[in-house]
């Protein structure tokens, strides 16, 4: 059978991987924003290593998506559209995989826009000229039925009974008292509920029931869901009684007469931690439809997002405390990381000497790890709204009776604009950059922003190389670029200052 097309299936003569990793984000903009937003990140930032490789540029290993972005924005390689659009996807793209917020489907929606203009400009600019990129096309939701079939039959039954009492009325108006006494009182009228909560049996003990909603109609029954009735259920099991709800009895008076030493007490119990169970499940149930495509940790009632970056956190007593017996046993069975955990942490019990306060012990530094994330992240959020004022980074220099404005929409190039006016200035540039321009306001610092090697004080490399070639010397001149457009600010004064340069930095007085 032929497989479905694609929107982005035009791609696949440059790369069939690339292509059907646009499939699979195609496929999981409805299914899973957040695994979407995660993952256009890495199709980016792959476009943009093959966009290096073609253009011959400078690799560093240890580059991240920012610093390819960067370094490709400062060549001119990036029209404004595309770094915009390269900007909303990385930074979408961090927040899905480092916060356990819920993300909407609008939010994958504009990363998708944002991709087909990455797309479009790479495959004009690099990609075979007989490939004609179609017009942008909004992705359509997979149709799902909202209903498994059996559920439907069972909602379809019980409004026929109803459209049958209705109809029984109408036929016996003229006798509405012999009605009353003679026919059954019409089935309740049910509003529509979610998908897989229709009450498909009911369950009793001592006058008191429980409905049982489809979802949970083979339900597994986890001994360790329920703490009073974990030793009771697990007897039962090995009798080959109540392992999934379909096994329980309608009525579970007398259910402990299939095992010895236990009583109707015992029965009364486990009624009651059924409801509880239900009840969990349920929240559980519409937590899985609202937030779709999302990975969770339960203990009970409680639950956690599994982001990707709490999937890495390793499983260990740097990570952990307080669980070195839980923690060496799992890393014997190759549980090594976080998302190796099963969803359901209760099962962890299981370990020899694991009792279920050390479950709770594993959740509550999980939610720790989770909760202090979050609230980095609204911090960093903050801090980036508050550094808008650095997008447009500018100095004001006067040498003589002529005023002068530098400007750079990045550190390196506000550097390169920088040393290209003192060149054309003729001052004694090159002595300076000879000793080595030491990054900040002061020489007490081990990093160099200016050097003739990219080595620093200290002997490390710089982290972000950019180059400038002296007009005047004709010799290379290496630039430190990771820094922040403060410190970058301060040293190019610093530098215009020792050259006798009056410099004046209006976004450092603003900022004091």
């Amino acid at each position: 059978m032929e497989q479905q097309s694609y929107f982005y299936q035009f791609i696949e003569p440059i790369s069939k991987e690339l292509a059907l990793v646009a499939r699979e984000l195609e496929n999981s903009i409805f299914s899973s924003p957040r695994t979407m937003l995660t993952h256009a990140r890495v199709f980016v930032e792959n476009i943009l290593q093959q966009v290096i490789h073609i253009e011959q540029l400078p690799t560093d290993p240890r580059a991240n998506l920012k610093d390819q972005l960067d370094m490709l924005s400062d060549k001119g390689y990036l029209m404004r559209e595309v770094q915009d659009a390269l900007h909303l996807i990385r930074q979408s793209g961090n927040q899905a995989a480092h916060n356990s917020r819920m993300f909407r489907f609008s939010e994958a929606l504009l990363s998708w826009e944002a991709l087909y203009k990455i797309v479009k400009w790479y495959v004009e600019v690099y990609g075979p000229v007989d490939i004609i990129v179609p017009d942008y096309q909004d992705p359509s939701p997979i149709l799902e039925k909202r209903y498994d079939m059996s559920e439907l039959e069972i909602r379809l039954k019980s409004l026929e009974e109803l459209l049958s009492h209705s109809v029984q009325k109408l036929t016996t108006e003229t006798a509405l008292a012999e009605t009353a006494v003679s026919v059954e009182a019409p089935p309740e009228i049910r509003e529509e509920v979610n998908p897989g909560f229709t009450p498909i049996r009911t369950l009793s003990f001592n006058g008191r029931q429980l409905e049982i909603p489809y979802f949970l109609r083979d339900a597994f029954l986890l001994p360790q869901r329920f703490e009073k009735s974990e030793t009771f259920l697990i007897r039962l099991g090995a009798e080959q009684q109540a392992r999934i709800m379909s096994e329980l009895p309608s009525n579970l008076a007398g259910l402990h007469k299939h095992v010895k030493r236990y009583s109707e007490k015992n029965d009364e119990i486990l009624f009651e931690e059924l409801k509880t169970f239900i009840e969990e499940e349920k929240i559980r149930r519409l937590l899985s439809l609202e937030r779709s495509g999302e990975l969770f940790f339960f203990y009970r009632a409680d639950h956690i997002v599994v982001t990707e970056e709490l999937s890495k956190v390793l499983l260990t007593s740097a990570e952990f405390t307080g669980i070195p017996s839980l923690l060496r046993q799992l890393n014997e069975d190759q549980i090594e990381c976080v998302g190796q955990l099963p969803k359901e942490l209760v099962i962890l019990a299981k370990y020899e000497n694991v009792g279920i306060g050390t479950v709770e012990k594993l959740f509550e530094q999980l939610k720790k790890k989770v909760n202090e994330k979050n609230i980095t992240l609204e911090v960093e959020e903050s801090n980036q709204k508050s550094n808008k004022k650095w997008e447009s980074l500018y100095i004001n220099v006067k040498l003589g009776k002529g005023n002068t404005v530098i400007r750079g929409e990045s550190v390196p190039a506000l550097w390169k604009e920088g040393l290209n006016w003192i060149e054309d200035h003729h001052l004694p540039l090159h002595q300076l950059v000879e000793e080595g321009v030491v990054l900040g306001a002061t020489d007490n610092g081990k990093r160099y922003a200016v050097a003739l090697k990219p080595i620093h004080k200290d002997q490390r490399p710089f982290t972000q190389m950019h180059i400038y070639q002296s007009k005047l010397t004709e010799t290379t001149y290496y630039l430190e670029t990771k820094i922040n457009p403060k410190s970058g600010l301060e040293t190019l004064a610093k530098l215009l200052t020792r050259l006798g340069v009056e410099v004046k930095i209006p976004l450092l007085e603003n900022n004091n």
